[in-house]
């Protein structure tokens, strides 16, 4: 992608904002965007296939994909992780050069910045700052995917969902990101739970005035109160 390209700057500033990319001296960071060109995706769509990433990287600059596993015997769905703009899809194929069996869906309409995953490999022995930053992003994934998974082990339907739901709030404006307008099927997908157990959680959130619910949209109406609840109910988890 050349400077003179339109929206340039857009793509530019917004790498510049993503965990992965901030720390980038500017001059590095113009060399690797000349790697990419964009790409735009319809939402539910089936944008990023396994094969595909063997061949490409995958930087979201607008837009959310869905990351999810199924059993297609028995048609069970366990939904991964939901990626947002600033995240890489798929970083672990890009890290061990093997096909990651997993659907990719398209949640909104998206836009992405696209380059060849071996140039993009090369990124990791010649840019020690996109190295630096890919370290902790990396690490922040690993410790996300280990708590889901003892989670499912451990704890019990609310808390799972509350824990969700308190992984995904701005620390700063309290207010629900990535999961806000999803589906309450997407979110027992989530917690590994069923809709109608999502839904009766969510009723008594909504009860006890701790969420608000509009239109499948998921609002916080006191992040304070619902930690405090959080801690009674699991004092040794906060």
């Amino acid at each position: 992608m050349e400077k003179e390209t339109t929206n340039y700057s857009y793509y530019f500033n917004t790498l510049k904002q993503s965990p992965i990319f901030s720390e980038v001296e500017d001059d590095v960071l113009h060399k690797i965007l000349r790697m990419f060109h964009s790409k735009k995706y319809l939402k539910d769509n089936y944008p990023l296939t396994s094969e595909s990433t063997m061949y490409n990287i995958y930087v979201i600059i607008s837009g959310r994909v869905e990351i999810s596993v199924m059993n297609f015997d028995t048609d069970r769905e366990y939904i991964i992780d939901i990626l947002g703009p600033g995240d890489i899809y798929d970083v672990i194929c890009l890290l061990d050069k093997k096909e990651h069996d997993i659907i990719a869906t398209a949640l909104d309409d998206m836009e992405l910045l696209v380059a060849p995953i071996k140039e993009a490999r090369e990124w990791l022995y010649t840019h020690p700052d996109f190295n630096k930053a890919l370290l902790p992003y990396l690490g922040k994934q690993l410790r996300h995917f280990e708590e889901s998974a003892s989670d499912l082990v451990l704890y019990d339907t609310w808390t799972r969902l509350v824990k969700l739901i308190l992984r995904n709030t701005d620390n700063d404006t309290g207010k629900l990101s990535l999961i806000n307008n999803l589906s309450h099927e997407q979110i027992a997908k989530m917690i590994g739970s069923a809709r109608n157990v999502v839904n009766r959680h969510i009723q008594d959130l909504k009860n006890s005035q701790l969420l608000s619910v509009q239109r499948k949209s998921l609002e916080i109406n006191n992040i304070h109160k619902l930690i405090e609840e959080f801690k009674r109910r699991n004092p040794f988890l906060i």
